[in-house]
């Protein structure tokens, strides 16, 4: 889809047509000197390219050359490209600043040739590193081109997608025999949109204004539907679409694979995942959904494991994303009883952990007695998902506790000359995850004495009692906090450490303050 701002349609008799690019070779060159732009800007800035491509629109129908430029923004990489990582350089150049009252360019240049030189950079590097990561700084580092014609089409699917994003319904004909209906329909499942069939091949499929509210995420699901229907053969959508204005309207937009066949992209339907059943399907949303996944990947029908009781499948597998921990989890539901034999003798010979859901309708004994390794979780309708979280949490802490015990016996070393000292580089170190080096940490206060403990750094009492000194100056929340960011910590975790709390005067950012509570 396309930002609203960027649809471009025309109205006639109560009906609404996108504005489709024509595949003339007037467009197709605009289209190619684009795509050459970019190609040609690898290693150049993103501020520099979006100058040039403004430029390029004069004279132009900008929306048009938008609703380019966002497509092929997509197919770039923009890398933020330094000599000094600009958090580590800004605050470096912040720390020597802050014992001056810069008053001139020319003694700012002092600070920053001094910074330079302990460093170890030139000044140009070291000017070049302190913003680079700023989005305007950015490098473009890749770009995948494709053909003019293929840009075109694709701008014209964008532009129906994002029209059918605001249908308040839609009737979908299909005429003929084809096999990819039945794809169809389950894309439309999949989609979660509420749908009747109307007989002689109509659907009619309700849009956003069924809803007792507006949903933002229903309208991208209908526009999602667009692409598989491409791959229906002969079909017809007559839409209903609200455009609000000073006085609303609604019009009709009218499609169908005759008249589109030509400016719209061959689509293959849409990629999605498939599972063997609607319980899988739900366990996997909703675990995505918990904090507990940014800690564990959950990916979906690993790879093979071959067992001296033949080869195992399982529906899932648990990757702890710092810790050495894999498990397996499988869900079963009524199976065959020669289905229910070949899996208790496969669970039976797996010699590592792995959680097994079953149906408590199904009468399964002798498979629990058959799970050796890990634990058994029953279900009725849906997988417990906390029942699963709470095991994944547990077989963590007893992997952080093995890990802790082990480091309590090798002495914990790092520079105790820096005053702040990233707990991940430590961790690396050690081959063992941060929450073992904060756990090492709490339980032996004499070995940080100096310094205190945050999530990802340890920081020195005395760079933050000088902070503590430089917060007394500041009231704005905003200044207070790109002042501690800028310096690689935890703006909040470090303003409540020293003793300040932030005054909030409505919802606006700007205008909240902080002050000193201690």
């Amino acid at each position: 889809m396309l930002p609203s701002e960027l649809l471009l349609t025309t109205t006639r008799k109560g009906r609404i047509y996108p504005v489709f690019a024509p595949l003339d070779e007037e467009h197709k060159q605009l289209a190619a000197e684009l795509i050459a732009l970019y190609r040609s800007s690898i290693g150049k800035r993103r501020s520099d390219i979006e100058a040039i491509l403004n430029e390029l629109e004069h004279d132009l129908n900008f929306k048009l050359v938008r609703g380019l430029r966002r497509l092929l923004e997509r197919r770039c990489v923009f890398k933020s490209r330094y000599v000094i990582e600009p958090v580590v350089a800004r605050r470096a150049v912040f720390e020597a600043a802050s014992k001056l009252r810069i008053k001139n360019d020319a003694e700012r240049m002092w600070v920053i040739r001094a910074v330079a030189e302990r460093l170890g950079v030139s000044i140009d590097e070291l000017e070049a590193s302190l913003w680079a990561d700023r989005e305007s700084e950015q490098i473009l580092s890749d770009f995948a081109g494709l053909e003019p014609e293929e840009l075109l089409r694709l701008y014209n699917l964008s532009l129906a997608q994002t029209l059918l994003f605001k249908a308040s319904s839609m009737i979908l004909r299909l005429r003929g025999s084809y096999s990819n209906y039945k794809m169809l329909f389950r894309a439309i499942k999949y989609l979660g949109l509420m749908y009747t069939p109307e007989g002689d091949g109509a659907i009619r499929i309700e849009g956003t204004l069924a809803l007792l509210k507006l949903s933002e995420r229903y309208g991208t699901a209908l526009s999602k539907l667009l692409p598989p229907i491409l791959s229906c053969g002969d079909w017809e959508l007559d839409a209903e679409i609200m455009i609000r204005g000073h006085i609303p309207r609604v019009y009709r937009f009218v499609l169908d694979s005759r008249r589109c066949r030509h400016i719209l992209p061959q689509s293959n339907g849409m990629e999605q995942l498939t599972f063997d059943s609607k319980i899988e399907e739900l366990f996997y949303k909703e675990f995505l959904a918990l904090p507990v996944a940014r800690k564990w990947e959950l990916i979906r029908e690993p790879d093979a494991i071959f067992t001296a009781k033949g080869v195992f499948i399982p529906d899932f597998k648990f990757v702890h994303r710092e810790l050495p921990l894999e498990i397996y989890f499988e869900i079963v539901g009524f199976w065959t009883e020669d289905y229910l034999r070949k899996k208790m003798a496969k669970l039976h010979a797996l010699p590592f952990d792995i959680i097994v859901a079953i149906d408590r309708n199904l009468a399964c004994s002798t498979l629990r007695d058959g799970v050796v390794h890990g634990t058994v979780i029953e279900y009725s309708r849906k997988v417990p998902v906390i029942a699963v979280v709470r095991y994944l949490e547990k077989i963590e802490r007893v992997e952080i506790e093995r890990q802790v015990k082990r480091m309590k016996e090798v002495p914990l070393k790092f520079d105790t000359g820096v005053e702040i000292v990233r707990i991940g580089d430590i961790a690396e170190r050690y081959g063992v995850s941060k929450e073992v080096i904060r756990a090492v940490c709490e339980s032996h206060k004499e070995i940080i004495e100096d310094y205190i403990v945050f999530k990802d750094v340890l920081v020195k009492r005395d760079l933050l009692e000088r902070l503590r000194e430089r917060m007394r100056t500041i009231s704005s929340y905003v200044d207070a906090r790109e002042l501690i960011e800028a310096m690689g910590l935890p703006a909040d975790d470090v303003l409540s450490e020293l003793g300040f709390k932030v005054v909030w005067k409505g919802l606006d950012i700007e205008a909240a303050t902080i002050t000193d509570a201690s």
